[in-house]
């Protein structure tokens, strides 16, 4: 008996060390799925009893046969795609054809890696960390997002890295079975012997590998293939594609639009006319005679001025306007209103300066903003507002700092720039997320500042504060030239994701009366949201008591994440994948604010996509609009709201943005995406004067 354990299992001090070693590692996994979900005494000694066996399997001495070792070299790729899908959804719900199409790619990789690396044992234990890697980051990205890695993730790899210290990770008990069963196929693989031929045959395999990989993606970018072969696509939904056609060739089909085509029927030809057809329009609207008296006319011979306190609404001076305004625009991270989603009631009310202006605060427009992203790529609302540009004709999960803009890029800061404004861009954080300290100067900012540039400010929770944000736009006001006019672009920190964690200097004060449980990180999030209206309404009085004209606009960038929200949308009693097109869309929704401290006209409740807000900022402002933002402001008139999720036409119906039924609205898309690609890809085809001045 001992001589036969002696030669089944190793019997070194070392070994039994190593043993362990990873069997402690594998039961701290049981530990943390333990304390950060639902205690289930079942699985979790299931799980301790396992990562026991990983430590035996690690000792056992025996090598399998030449015969034994290719099964299990064939068979791993196969558990390998299995385990990653098993990390966000069950596979064996998939269909049977994206089955084998990813298992095909899982094995030509495993060969690949296998002529390269030269024996089983490199190829198969690199191969399934590589997996392990991978499904992990989808798990998380998924969690935290709601969609899938996309490719063009890769390029913001280092701005997703700054802030993965701001989320709260759980461990399910799936995650923990398959991190064991990855443990077991790795140390499997340690007993395997069986190297690679010669040099010149590994060769012959990696090259034949590597075809076979190429063929698999030609054919996954191929939609005569994809649409027999997979579960039909959606870029808007990327969580259900990948779902469905498994991580691999959803990913792979997905590099076919890091590169953008030319829209139908697009030249140079055809921009210039369009330019031209549109520079008319512009010059018969502005011919016309304008039946409309201002307010700033009706009342000009006022000067009076109130001052904020209590719960009125900001009374500005009423005064008419002789000169250009200062423009401050704040987008402020993940700000929102959640009762888009649905009614709910709390201890008290979490924006209630906001909610004053929008039931008629006195020079003020407000209304709801539609926007492409949810819970993150908060890069992509700022380019929308910033260029008139619409993700709507830019791949789903992409972000157009990363990808689009390398060179100069006319757009809201550029056409101000060139009325004389000296131009601002703020933001208190990193520099280099979504590559900010290098697009901002393309766009036409002079000055940028970021995080080092705030000293010595609030700090709530890890994040500088809107006031300490609202400061600084103070700070430059104040030391501005006389007659300097100012457009500062605020975009900021203080509501950052990660609202689960508790922070001393952060007491939650508002919470949820209506719920059947506490939801902490909800009732977070609304004490953030209460913070910022607080400092909105602070900076409001601070400029309504100066003399220069000034106009605010704040907005939110996207909702926050599904784990936020999750308990409000419930209240519908209507199951995410069950939503209408139109209630889908209420988690892109988040409000707008303009106000000044001047007469301007008063509006509420308008609704428009965030391609449109910086047109309609130029207008209340009394600005002129370059012809591109001319032709914007006309067609929000027909569609006032095109994101990349949806559009929605003056009658309010909503459509699809990738198939709308209606024939004119599909013209008018396919015109704007025409305007968009010259705007953003062709630059040496610029009609004249359409986007500059």
């Amino acid at each position: 008996m001992i001589h036969t354990c002696q030669s089944l299992f190793h019997h070194t001090k070392t070994r039994l060390a190593a043993a362990v070693l990873i069997a402690a590692a594998a039961e701290a996994a049981a530990v943390w799925s333990l304390l950060t979900t639902k205690f289930r005494p079942g699985l979790f000694a299931l799980q301790t009893l396992l990562a026991a066996g990983v430590g035996l399997l690690w000792m056992v001495r025996k090598e399998p046969g030449r015969k034994l070792q290719i099964f299990f070299f064939a068979l791993t790729p196969a558990a390998a795609f299995y385990g990653l899908e098993t990390f966000t959804h069950n596979p064996l719900k998939m269909e049977l054809s994206p089955q084998i199409i990813n298992l095909l790619l899982f094995w030509f990789f495993y060969i690949v890696l296998f002529a390269v690396l030269g024996s089983f044992k490199r190829a198969l234990i690199t191969g399934n960390i590589l997996t392990v890697v991978v499904g992990i980051a989808n798990h998380y990205t998924m969690e935290f997002r709601g969609n899938p890695i996309l490719p063009w993730d890769l390029r913001s790899a280092s701005t997703a890295a700054s802030v993965m210290d701001n989320f709260t990770y759980t461990a399910p008990a799936s995650m923990v079975f398959t991190l064991l069963l990855f443990l077991y196929l790795c140390i499997l693989a340690e007993k395997c012997t069986l190297r690679a031929p010669a040099p010149k045959r590994r060769a012959c395999i990696a090259a034949a590998g590597l075809c076979l990989l190429l063929a698999m993606k030609t054919a996954l970018c191929t939609t005569a293939f994809t649409d027999r072969a997979l579960t039909f696509s959606n870029l808007f939904t990327q969580w259900a594609t990948y779902r469905d056609n498994g991580f691999a060739a959803s990913f792979i089909q997905n590099t076919k639009y890091l590169k953008i085509d030319r829209p139908a029927r697009y030249s140079a030809e055809t921009i210039r006319q369009e330019a031209q057809k549109q520079k008319q329009i512009g010059q018969a609207a502005a011919a016309t005679p304008s039946q409309t008296v201002s307010k700033a006319d009706q009342n000009s011979q006022t000067d009076t001025r109130q001052r904020i306190s209590g719960g009125a609404l900001p009374a500005a001076a009423s005064q008419v306007r002789t000169d250009s305004p200062n423009i401050i625009v704040i987008m402020n991270e993940a700000f929102s209103d959640l009762s888009v989603l649905h009614e709910f009631e709390t201890s008290e009310d979490y924006m209630p300066f906001i909610h004053s202006l929008q039931q008629g605060g006195e020079n003020a427009v407000t209304g709801n903003l539609f926007v492409s992203v949810v819970g993150g790529n908060t890069a992509n609302t700022e380019f929308e507002f910033l260029t008139g540009d619409s993700m709507a004709f830019l791949p789903s999960g992409s972000v157009s700092y990363q990808q689009y803009i390398s060179e100069e890029l006319p757009s809201l800061a550029s056409s101000l720039k060139a009325e004389g404004y000296r131009t601002v861009a703020m933001h208190p954080y990193h520099a280099s997320g979504w590559k900010r300290n290098e697009v901002y100067p393309l766009l036409g900012f002079d000055e940028a500042y970021f995080k080092p540039d705030f000293k010595n400010p609030e700090i709530i929770r890890k994040y500088v504060s809107d006031r300490s944000s609202y400061a600084k736009i103070k700070e430059l006001y104040e030391g501005k030239e006389e007659g300097e006019k100012l457009f500062v672009f605020n975009v900021t920190m203080q509501n950052h994701s990660g609202y689960s964690e508790i922070f001393d200097n952060f007491p939650p004060t508002v919470s949820l009366t209506d719920m059947d449980k506490p939801h902490p990180a909800t009732e977070n999030y609304l004490t953030l949201i209460k913070e910022s209206d607080a400092a909105f309404r602070e900076l409001t009085e601070y400029f309504s008591k100066e003399e220069e004209p000034t106009i605010l606009l704040m907005f939110g960038d996207h909702q926050p994440n599904d784990y936020v929200t999750n308990c409000i949308a419930s209240l519908t009693g209507v199951p995410q994948e069950e939503r209408s097109l139109e209630e889908a869309q209420n988690r892109f929704i988040v409000p707008f604010v303009m106000w000044a401290n001047y007469d301007i006209e008063e509006q509420n409740a308008l609704q428009l996509s965030a391609n449109y807000l910086g047109p309609l900022l130029l207008e209340t402002a009394g600005l002129p609009l370059t012809e591109w933002q001319g032709y914007l402001s006309r067609l929000s008139d027909t569609l006032p709201v095109i994101t990349a999720n949806t559009v929605i036409d003056s009658h309010g119906t909503y459509m699809p943005v990738s198939d709308p039924e209606d024939p004119a609205v599909r013209e008018s898309l396919e015109q704007y995406q025409r305007f968009q690609y010259n705007h953003l890809f062709d630059r040496k085809h610029y009609p004249e004067s359409f986007f500059t001045r």
